[in-house]
């Protein structure tokens, strides 16, 4: 645009039918409309490969936040379900920050999502289409003995009324959730993928960084030290 801010990062296998694409649907998006109209120059960063695009334009749409940019946006907030291992028959889901916790955290992540609201939304959709209980996931307080108000709807198969054992309703909910669980980072530590002369480094799902020979590992960052990224997540 007017400014050295970007209006739009994108990524293309070949640039310019990318850019004239975003022209030729000017007539029809106003979106399109608007960014057209805006556009004052564009600059192009070549990469070794598709993973490299990808890798780059999440970074600088989080780092430079374009206008028309509107995935892929910097959420401090995300959480997660955490189970801790073989405790779920005695106490419910724990709502986690992903932001909060360690790179190899203990127990199963599930979903990912941008608030306590939502992740909140989720469990209770998940609950009723497989008739849980509110109450042993921990989203509705019952004094000790008493149903809870789905079951009394008649969603909740009555693992707070005596009719189903906690271990027979946390094997339901595990398959439930099974949907949603987050994959364990398969390796013993940090991985690499090789794209041309560029090697993406990742580790317990966080991009450590990109190197082109073996000085340059030494100036990657610990893992301690990268925030979770669904982006990364997704990519990696």
């Amino acid at each position: 645009g007017e400014n050295e801010l970007p209006l739009y990062v994108g990524k293309s296998k070949t640039v310019r039918k990318r850019v004239l694409a975003h022209f030729a649907g000017d007539h029809s998006s106003a979106r399109e409309m608007r960014l057209a109209q805006e556009v004052r120059r564009v600059e192009a960063i070549a990469t070794g490969g598709e993973v490299g695009a990808l890798l780059l334009e999440a970074a600088l749409i989080k780092r430079l936040s374009p206008l028309h940019n509107r995935q892929l946006r910097r959420n401090e907030d995300l959480c997660s379900w955490s189970i801790a291992p073989g405790r779920l028959a005695v106490e419910p889901p724990r709502l986690v920050a992903m932001a909060d916790l360690p790179p190899y955290p203990e127990g199963e992540l599930f979903g990912l999502f941008k608030s306590e609201r939502d992740a909140r939304r989720a469990l209770l959709a998940i609950a009723d289409d497989a008739g849980l209980c509110h109450v042993l996931l921990g989203l509705e307080s019952q004094p000790a003995g008493r149903p809870c108000f789905s079951h009394q709807l008649h969603r909740c198969r009555g693992a707070c009324a005596g009719k189903e054992s906690p271990a027979a309703h946390a094997a339901r909910v595990l398959a439930a959730l099974a949907g949603i669980r987050l994959t364990a980072w398969p390796y013993p530590g940090a991985a690499g993928l090789r794209e041309g002369d560029e090697l993406h480094v990742f580790d317990a799902w966080r991009h450590l960084g990109t190197v082109r020979d073996d000085a340059d590992f030494d100036v990657l960052p610990d893992v301690g030290a990268v925030a979770f990224d669904k982006d990364i997540y997704r990519i990696a």
